[in-house]
């Protein structure tokens, strides 16, 4: 390996290491300042092992490991933990009756272990005045088949199998099947 490969893989370890505690220190449901307390450092010092602009030593590396209930090398990349891989097998979804005109949600990723986002199977059913959505965070819609209309207070947009809209989840919001056909959308909501 010549010396700017080398420098080019530290580089992106360093750069995973501080998302990897980030993410840790919210699955497990930790703020900031309540981690910085527990490993017995400042809270900037510790934002700024998040967002990667300074590195820890190995005895903040050990307690931050110890902290977030993880290894060194998994903190490193060194080593995968499974439990932060989670599949949802399609044998585990539920069938979508397409005879049912009510909108219904079928969780891929769901739950406070999934991290900052959650992830959904959408049937809209064919009344928009069903549910109106309003949430912190961000929202990702991608049509898997058929057409829905996304409608917000003053506008809407009909969406085809392959289109993506993406908007700020505090807009209000309501969907709707377009015609007769079944549709279905990937539902991706974020709260961050």
């Amino acid at each position: 390996m010549t010396k700017n490969q080398n420098e080019s893989t530290s580089s992106t370890g360093s750069l995973q290491l501080g998302a990897r505690v980030r993410q840790l220190r919210r699955v497990k449901g930790l703020t900031v300042d309540s981690l910085a307390r527990a490993t017995g450092v400042d809270k900037a010092h510790l934002s700024r092992i998040e967002n990667n602009v300074k590195t820890p030593s190995i005895a903040m590396l050990a307690q931050l490991a110890q902290e977030l209930g993880t290894t060194m090398g998994h903190l490193l990349g060194e080593t995968l933990d499974e439990s932060e891989i989670r599949i949802t097998r399609a044998a585990d979804l539920e069938a979508a009756d397409d005879k049912n005109d009510a909108h219904r949600f079928l969780p891929l990723l769901h739950g406070g272990s999934v991290g900052s986002f959650e992830a959904f199977l959408f049937y809209p059913g064919k009344d928009a005045n069903e549910v109106e959505g309003r949430h912190a965070g961000q929202e990702m819609l991608f049509i898997v088949s058929g057409s829905v209309e996304l409608i917000f207070r003053t506008q809407s947009f009909q969406l085809q199998k392959g289109d993506c809209v993406q908007f700020p989840g505090y807009l209000a919001h309501r969907l709707r099947r377009v015609g007769r056909a079944q549709a279905v959308a990937l539902l991706v909501l974020s709260n961050e």
